[in-house]
């Protein structure tokens, strides 16, 4: 599927994330997804590790990624157009 899956939904709310991710449970789509830790970072001398979050609101501190088949991905956009209307 790594190939072939497109990108559904990217953002920082993981109330949104989880409802999309239900939308398409009950829908019988499969879905991968990815959250990225934008406070935590790998590198020996990277300015987040030296600063921290500071300054940093929470709601921005992991970022949701959904992607989904492509041959799935116009049947997921409407379902969840529907929803966010």
């Amino acid at each position: 599927m790594f190939l072939n899956r497109i990108e559904l939904f990217k953002g920082y709310s993981l109330d949104k994330f989880n409802e999309i991710c239900g939308i398409l449970s009950v829908n019988k789509i499969e879905y991968k997804y990815k959250v990225r830790n934008n406070v935590y970072s790998k590198g020996l001398f990277s300015n987040k590790m030296i600063l921290g979050n500071l300054g940093q609101k929470e709601d921005f501190s992991y970022e949701y990624s959904i992607y989904v088949h492509k041959d799935d991905y116009e049947q997921a956009c409407a379902l969840i157009n529907s929803k966010f209307r």
